[in-house]
């Protein structure tokens, strides 16, 4: 069964994606994996993109690190924000709903500030109530190895590791074309199980 996400009220409207979103999202997926020239938003070419994304250590707001290595296997979709960025803190409390969602089907948003104080991330994490993962970066982190333009950005890595996704819009259509993004990601079948069992068709 396709995992799907039950977003209530307003958020189904604004997350839900129906069949042209899924389309135009499957569009710039197939886009991203065929090896385009550039990502939406981001400055340094898809390959050292890549690498960037594979191998930057993240610090967690309140202690600890994570680097996206760690999760391959999952489908991550990665925003990077900031306090003083009003688009930002719009759309965080969505991609919080969105993380609730994707978190049992093998999904999760991480949230990238780069905020150079984090006393201003943790109040805004606080006062939002983010149930999602808060990583504070600073300007001169994985931002500045991407070559980031503005904020916010938003990448969604497939299960491989690849970049299926990028977009630095965040209206109600890119979220929804997020939205679609990823249950298309989660509906396929993990690498495993592409294996069938020797002796097996």
């Amino acid at each position: 069964m396709n995992p799907t996400f039950g977003l209530e009220s307003h958020l189904v409207r604004r997350l839900a994606g129906g069949a042209a979103a899924l389309a135009a999202a499957t569009l710039l997926a197939t886009a991203a994996h065929a090896g385009a020239d550039r990502l939406e938003g981001v400055g340094a070419p898809p390959p050292r993109a890549i690498e960037s994304l594979r191998h930057h250590v993240l610090r967690r707001l309140h202690g600890g690190t994570l680097s996206l290595e760690e999760l391959k296997g999952e489908v991550v979709v990665v925003n990077f924000w900031a306090t003083w960025c009003a688009p930002c803190r719009r759309e965080l409390p969505l991609l919080d709903v969105l993380n609730t969602q994707l978190a049992g089907h093998g999904g999760r948003v991480l949230a990238v500030s780069i905020d150079e104080d984090e006393r201003n991330v943790d109040l805004f994490a606080r006062r939002e109530r983010l149930h999602l993962a808060v990583m504070n970066d600073g300007t001169e982190g994985l931002a500045r190895e991407l070559e980031l333009e503005s904020v916010p950005v938003t990448l969604v890595i497939g299960r491989d590791g690849e970049i299926a996704y990028a977009s630095r819009r965040s209206d109600d259509a890119a979220l929804e074309q997020l939205a679609a993004v990823t249950r298309r990601l989660l509906a396929a079948r993990p690498i495993a199980a592409q294996i069938a069992p020797e002796g097996q068709p």
